[in-house]
């Protein structure tokens, strides 16, 4: 869109809007302001690499998990 045009559309904004238009434009400044080399790098950050079985051996279960404790006997 050409810069003229762009200036017309601002000139119809009436004057009670000018904050409203001025924080859309701010914040479309900061968001194209930053670099995408940043953006990548944080992507690749947080996607965490994941291995089959790194919790082996650290986590068990009781083998009476699947019986009803005597507390609850009366409930079920």
């Amino acid at each position: 869109m050409p810069y003229a045009v762009l200036e017309q559309k601002l000139r119809l904004v009436p004057e009670s809007e000018f904050d409203f238009v001025s924080q859309i434009l701010d914040f479309v400044l900061s968001r194209n302001s930053k670099p995408e080399k940043a953006n990548a790098e944080t992507k690749e950050e947080k996607k965490a690499i994941r291995k089959l079985g790194q919790w082996k051996g650290q986590v068990w279960m009781a083998d009476d998990f699947d019986e009803t404790p005597e507390c609850f006997k009366d409930y079920v």
